[in-house]
């Protein structure tokens, strides 16, 4: 099985392997959930999860499935590219965060 992003955490029976290549997993359903609970205070902590995803398929797959990492990284151009274009509603959310924790 290919792991290029998962949208579930990789399991032993997957990818035995894994979690011993990878020390940083992560997942998109991760970020959902992590999203949902509010968790992220501000885009580039949502960022750095997305970026996890590219650099953890480049750890796994580079020399197994050369094809896949190339992928992970337009998975990180798409979030850069959505970051940027709504920047604005991006940044009043992250304001109403900041209030919300003082």
């Amino acid at each position: 099985m290919c792991h290029f992003f998962s949208l579930k955490p990789v399991s032993k029976k997957e990818a035995p392997d894994y979690l011993d290549i990878v020390k940083h997993p992560m997942d998109l359903s991760t970020i959902r959930d992590k999203v949902r609970r509010m968790e992220y205070k501000d885009r580039e902590e949502f960022r750095h999860d997305v970026c996890q995803i590219a650099i953890n398929a480049h750890i796994y797959n580079d020399g197994r499935n050369p094809g896949i990492p190339p992928l992970a990284d337009q998975l990180l151009e798409l979030c850069d590219y959505l970051l940027h274009e709504n920047r604005r509603n991006l940044s009043e959310a992250e304001a109403g965060i900041g209030s919300r924790n003082i």
